[in-house]
Parts: C-alpha cells; sequence; structure tokens
C-alpha cells in the first residue's frame, strides 16, 4: 500500500509541475503576442473579476 501511496503523490507533483510550466508559457505567449501593457490589463481585469 505505501508503493501506491508513493506512487500517486509522485503522479500529483508531476502533474502539479507541468500545470505550472503551462501557465508559465502561457503568459509568455500572451506577453509575446499582445505586449507587456495589455497582457498587464488581461491579467489585472482576471484578477478584479476573481476579487
Amino acid at each position: 500500500m505505501a508503493y501506491i501511496a508513493a506512487s500517486r503523490s509522485r503522479i500529483l507533483a508531476w502533474g502539479a509541475g507541468i500545470a505550472g510550466i503551462l501557465a508559465v508559457a502561457a503568459a509568455i505567449g500572451l506577453w509575446a503576442r499582445h505586449g507587456a501593457v495589455v497582457f498587464f490589463e488581461m491579467l489585472t481585469a482576471g484578477l478584479a473579476y476573481c476579487f
């Protein structure tokens, strides 16, 4: 059972790492496509919508 738990935690760690890399890649892509000003406006609008 301990082996299965270690395997699941390793899978979750890999998934979180891949999700983080994809989020950073998306941010870089938005920055490259729209420029810094539009990127920051989209970021602040998204944060304002959440809160």
